[in-house]
């Protein structure tokens, strides 16, 4: 007789942690495919409190768009019509597309889709208004403030800025191959799939806010380097990733390769990691 559950077990963790490998490779391919098609990557939107912007029935395109990159990179992901979907009443189209779950967003170590009523801003008077939530962030850099959009105040120094700041693959100056893009976000297991949280409340459609954007040095330019942790038992507003795998981070790069960051890298490395432009050599013997 043999006692089969630890095997499946184990095997199960293997293909959710593939499967979430292929989600960060599929994100990555919609962002190579968006740089070939505008000049350069999508960009992390604007403020948390804007609907979608709409040109003339169109989406507006990255450089002036208000939703952020999870919704820019749609058409990418063969989700364009989701993407086109019409703004109708408002929000009215909003709350159509901003309420479905897209599959490549979810980590099936965390959960399936997931939706969770919301009620903030413009939706205050939406009736069943809700919002579908993703388990993938993307990186802000060193930190910089998401309120600041003007070039005088410009600090950020990540592959991904704030809709009119362009950023194109000759300006990742340290290598794509060296730069952190997309990973895993930091998540409360006790709420995942019961109730929103701090930083899992406004969905995948979110612009620049901790739903969708993190840092090396997560919630202040005075807050220590914070790698990524293991998802927990307590909430976060604190921008940091994380994940739930046994040992490490999920994390896409932006030459579009996957790699597996340690829960204990090295503060010094993991800071030159979120970095696009950084002159520190990066080590990746502690990763």
């Amino acid at each position: 007789w043999r006692d089969w559950s630890s095997d499946v077990c184990s095997s199960d963790l293997a293909a959710n942690r593939m499967s979430c490998t292929n989600n960060l490779k599929q994100m990555g391919l919609a962002f190579h495919g968006h740089h070939d098609t505008f000049g350069a990557f999508p960009s992390g939107g604007l403020a948390w409190t804007a609907d979608r912007l709409m040109i003339n029935g169109t989406p507006a395109a990255f450089d002036k768009q208000t939703w952020g990159w999870a919704y820019q990179i749609l058409p990418f992901i063969e989700q364009t019509a989701l993407y086109q979907t019409p703004q109708g009443t408002a929000p009215g189209g909003d709350v159509t597309v901003a309420s479905t779950p897209v599959k490549t967003y979810n980590c099936p170590s965390v959960r399936g889709g997931t939706t969770f009523p919301y009620s903030q801003s413009t939706w205050s008077s939406v009736a069943n208004g809700r919002r579908a939530m993703a388990d993938y962030v993307g990186n802000g850099g060193s930190w910089g403030s998401w309120s600041a959009f003007n070039a005088a105040s410009n600090s950020l120094d990540g592959p991904l800025k704030p809709s009119g700041f362009p950023v194109r693959l000759a300006e990742i100056t340290k290598g794509t191959s060296n730069t952190l893009l997309i990973g895993e976000k930091y998540i409360n297991q006790i709420r995942a799939t019961s109730s929103p949280d701090c930083n899992d409340d406004q969905g995948w459609t979110d612009g620049w806010d901790n739903d969708t954007i993190c840092f090396a040095q997560g919630s202040s330019s005075t807050s220590p380097v914070t790698p990524p942790q293991p998802n927990g038992r307590v909430g976060t507003c604190g921008l940091i990733f994380g994940g739930p795998h046994i040992g490490g981070l999920q994390a896409l790069q932006c030459d579009g390769s996957v790699r597996s960051v340690s829960y204990s890298v090295n503060t010094a490395m993991w800071l030159i990691y979120c970095q696009a432009s950084s002159g520190g050599v990066l080590d990746l013997s502690s990763f």
